[in-house]
């Protein structure tokens, strides 16, 4: 697949579609709503880890060091790694050396010019990650947040990942283990759509997916890497990482969330109105069930993963 058309036209989309998201920005936009869901999804970090996210994550890690090598994978404007990371190692003071690779050149020079605002040493790589070589033993960190769903060669990935982390180094990631193509597994597919059969019309309005808002009586469940690299190898995250590192965190979460509060159907969510409150509490304390006794699987993870 990679040397054919079809993987070519993919970059191309793959490209042109973040230039769109990134541009004039360091992070991608979301609805009001999918604060609260990361919230959410930080209290069950907190609970597992005794941080709130990926970032106290890799701050605690390295705390103590005065220079930290830090490798970011599908990074985009590096947002997470300049706003979220750098931040708090500054107030550790600790200096990082921060690299990211990207098959998108645009957005890596943006990222670029970020980095010197911030007084950050930053070198980019452009580059198809699926396709990466990467020096022994280079960095203390390693991170990749909503990037490994994005991948094919997942399990050439993790194995360069812990070739390139140094002997006491760590790789944090938050991604999305969903079937491939984002599609929902059955089981989670039946409940989504039990209570879609339930939700008012106002909830049923999709955002993307088409030329204007959509109302959708009936949830469709699209396989969207048909033209995308989205979740195009998804069920592989997982058994990869484990295979070529050690698990040292997992922290499951959000098993139906996603499919009513993020981008798509998110938008349609007020939280100051007593009906759209109370079904967003609903919905979270199902998920928050469905996670704690394994009824359904995540569809949302943090993972931190020492070299093997």
């Amino acid at each position: 697949m990679q040397n054919g058309s079809d993987y070519k036209d993919r970059i191309r989309r793959e490209i042109q579609h973040y230039q769109e998201v990134f541009k004039g920005r360091m992070s991608q936009e979301v609805p009001p709503v999918w604060l609260k869901v990361e919230k959410r999804f930080s209290d069950a970090i907190e609970e597992i880890t005794g941080v709130r996210n990926l970032y106290q994550y890799v701050a605690r890690h390295v705390k103590g060091k005065e220079r930290v090598s830090l490798l970011g994978l599908g990074s985009g404007a590096c947002g997470n790694e300049l706003e979220g990371i750098a931040p708090l190692l500054r107030e550790q003071n600790c200096q990082m050396e921060l690299t990211c690779i990207d098959i998108n050149e645009t957005i890596l020079v943006q990222a670029e010019v970020e980095a010197k605002k911030r007084g950050v040493k930053f070198y980019k790589i452009v580059q198809d990650i699926n396709r990466m070589e990467l020096e022994p033993n280079s960095y203390d960190v390693i991170v990749a947040y909503s990037a490994l769903h994005h991948f094919i060669e997942l399990d050439r990935i993790a194995y360069m990942i812990n070739f390139a982390l140094r002997h006491d180094g760590i790789f944090v990631t938050v991604d999305i283990p969903t079937r491939n193509g984002y599609k929902m597994w059955d089981e989670t597919f039946d409940i989504v759509n039990a209570l879609w059969k339930v939700l008012p019309e106002k909830f049923k309005i999709a955002h993307t997916g088409y030329p204007e808002p959509r109302y959708l009586p009936i949830y469709e469940n699209i396989d969207y890497s048909k033209n995308s690299f989205e979740c195009i190898n998804s069920e592989a995250i997982l058994p990869a990482l484990r295979t070529h590192m050690k698990e040292v965190h997992f922290v499951p979460s959000l098993s139906i969330a996603r499919r009513f509060f993020d981008t798509r159907f998110g938008p349609n969510y007020d939280l100051n109105l007593n009906l759209d409150h109370s079904i967003f509490e609903f919905i979270m304390g199902l998920d928050d069930y469905y996670i704690k006794m394994g009824h359904l699987r995540p569809e949302t993870f943090l993972g931190a993963y020492a070299k093997k």
